[in-house]
């Protein structure tokens, strides 16, 4: 895009504007390789974009352009294989004209290709995590994208990325004292680091094993506003929450048994968690996948968006609910 630095500022004048304006949402409907806008209240509006022959895994808007950045799985038909490769959404763009693409260049450290979750700071510097790990003999990094850089065609990411050993990656988010955290199903684990040294800051691993619910297996993370963690257990299909800071760790809601699974993210919004699920088996008209709404207090859960089923699983038929977020449309 030529005129990106103009967007940009365009776009972040116009979004200081409409600060004010209802939120909207967005979900990565993986297998269907598109990605479903909804209202507040659930209500489908419309498709809000394909993605060409990628999946969409996670999503992720700049607070300060209103951009739509996103993780994508390989091409269907193929393995669910995580690339490189970030697609990069206009703000206000036209429909289904608007990505670009850039790769996340990993020959700044040892590690994997493959992206993974995506997380904005209020400055609107960019993290991206990879995604394979220990399993392939090194660790997760998590990229730095200033915000300044990210109006470049093929934006560079800072050197030193933050180095977690672990054997995969998942969600990230940052907790009340801005440590960017990090959560990791095959290690049944969740780090935090310092982001301007890297440094590990808390490892919840004893916390998490401490608990009384079996076979934890973090995906989705999140933290509220008196830093207790929340997380979501892939296979298991819950979601936990801390009672306080430092533990004890237990069952706040039981979402989705096999074949479904949590494996995408977790938003927290209000009094509310917003959950999408992901049907393992192929899919049909009648197993949409669901994002569910749980509350934090009761773990009171309601189906909140349900695709619709429509003919040939298109339209708000949600094929594989990779990740949910909330955004402002008019930044």
């Amino acid at each position: 895009m030529h005129t990106r630095f103009a967007t940009a500022v365009f776009v972040a004048l116009l979004g200081s504007a409409g600060l004010g304006a209802a939120d909207n949402i967005l979900v990565a409907s993986t297998r269907s390789n598109s990605i479903e806008q909804f209202s507040a209240s659930g209500t489908w509006l419309r498709t809000f974009a394909t993605t060409g022959p990628y999946q969409p895994n996670f999503l992720a808007q700049s607070p300060v352009t209103g951009e739509i950045f996103v993780t994508v799985l390989g091409p269907s038909g193929s393995s669910m294989v995580p690339y490189n490769t970030i697609l990069r959404y206009q703000a206000n763009g036209q429909f289904d004209t608007n990505w670009d693409t850039f790769a996340l260049d990993t020959s700044s450290c040892t590690c994997t290709a493959g992206t993974q979750s995506l997380l904005f700071d209020a400055s609107g510097n960019l993290y991206v995590a990879t995604h394979f790990g220990l399993d392939t003999g090194e660790p997760i990094a998590i990229f730095k994208f200033l915000a300044a850089s990210l109006t470049a065609n093929n934006p560079p990411a800072e050197p030193d990325p933050i180095i977690a050993s672990m054997t995969r990656g998942d969600q990230m988010a940052f907790n009340t004292s801005g440590n960017l955290c990090i959560a990791g199903f095959i290690d049944e684990d969740v780090k935090c680091f310092d982001t301007t040294t890297g440094a590990l800051t808390q490892d919840y691993y004893a916390e998490i094993h401490a608990s009384s619910v079996y076979g934890i297996e973090p995906g989705g993370l999140a933290f509220d506003a008196h830093n207790r963690m929340y997380l979501t257990s892939i296979f298991t299909g819950q979601v936990v929450k801390e009672l306080k800071p430092g533990g004890p760790i237990v069952l706040l809601a039981t979402l989705a048994p096999p074949p479904n699974s949590l494996n995408g993210n977790l938003w927290l919004r209000g009094a509310n968690l917003y959950v999408p699920s992901y049907y393992f088996s192929p899919p049909t008209v009648s197993t949409p996948d669901a994002v569910y709404e749980v509350n934090v207090s009761t773990g009171a859960t309601t189906n909140f968006i349900v695709g619709i089923a429509a003919p040939g699983l298109g339209n708000a038929h949600l094929w594989g609910a990779n990740c949910v977020i909330f955004y402002n449309p008019t930044l």
